[in-house]
C-alpha cells in the first residue's frame, strides 16, 4: 500500500536521493513550525542548500514536496517498526512491541504525527488521499499481526476489522500526538493486549 510516489532509493540516482533528502529535513522543520501556508519553496531552498530551481526538478510543487515529504516519513516508520519486529516468533509480544515502538517513533518524529492528526487542518486542504494510504499501511500491520495471533490460538475469536478500528482509535490518540508525560506512552499497550488474549496473563505497560 505504501506505493503513492516514486521515491524508492532503488529507483533513482543516489545523487538525487540525497536531494530529496535534504528537501524533506528542511521542509519538515519548516512545515512543522510554521505550517505548510507560511512556508514558502524559498526558505525550503535556503535552508535544504539547494537552489529553488533545482527542488523544482525533483519537485513540480510544495504540495508535492509535502506529499512526498508525508510518504517518506511514513516509509520510515513503517521500515523501522517492522525491522525490529520480524524476528519475533511469538504474536502477543510482536504486536506488544509493535505498539511500543510506534510510540517511541511518533514521539521522536512529531511531524508525521501533526499531519496525521491535523487538529487545525494545517495540512488536510494540500493533500489528497495521502493520510488514507498512511492508515491503510498502519492497518495493514495490525491486521496480519492479529490475524497470526488468531491462527495460532494465541488471541480469541473476534471480528477483525472491528478490532482493528478499535485499535486504531487508540493508536491514533496515544501516538500521532504522545502524552505529557512519558510514562504514559504505553498505557493503551496493555488495555489492547488483555482485551484480545485468549489467556490472560495481565500485560504490564512497558516499554
Amino acid at each position: 500500500m505504501m506505493n503513492k510516489r516514486d521515491f524508492e532509493p532503488d529507483e533513482m540516482t543516489e545523487l538525487d536521493q540525497a536531494k530529496r533528502e535534504r528537501v524533506f529535513l528542511a521542509a519538515k522543520e519548516l512545515f512543522g513550525r510554521f505550517g505548510f501556508k507560511k512556508t514558502t519553496v524559498d526558505e525550503i531552498a535556503d535552508l535544504a542548500g539547494i537552489s529553488k530551481r533545482t527542488i523544482y526538478e525533483v519537485f513540480h510543487s510544495k504540495e508535492a514536496i509535502l506529499a512526498d515529504l508525508v510518504m517518506f516519513e511514513a516509509l520510515s516508520f513503517r521500515r523501522s517498526c517492522l525491522g525490529q519486529i520480524k524476528h519475533i516468533s511469538d504474536p502477543a509480544e510482536k504486536l506488544r512491541v509493535f505498539c511500543s515502538l510506534s510510540s517511541d517513533y511518533f514521539a521522536d518524529n512529531l511531524f508525521l504525527g501533526q499531519v496525521l492528526a491535523d487538529d487545525q487542518g494545517l495540512f488536510a486542504p494540500f493533500l489528497t488521499n495521502e493520510h488514507y494510504l498512511v492508515e491503510t499501511g498502519i492497518k495493514e500491520i495490525i491486521s496480519r499481526l492479529l490475524v497470526d495471533g488468531l491462527q495460532q490460538g494465541i488471541f480469541h475469536p473476534m471480528d477483525l476489522p472491528s478490532a482493528v478500528e478499535c485499535i486504531m482509535v487508540l493508536f491514533r490518540g496515544f501516538t500521532y500526538k504522545p502524552p505529557a508525560q512519558p510514562e504514559d506512552r504505553y498505557a493503551w499497550i496493555p488495555f489492547v493486549l488483555n482485551a484480545i488474549l485468549a489467556h490472560q496473563p495481565d500485560f504490564q505497560e512497558r516499554g
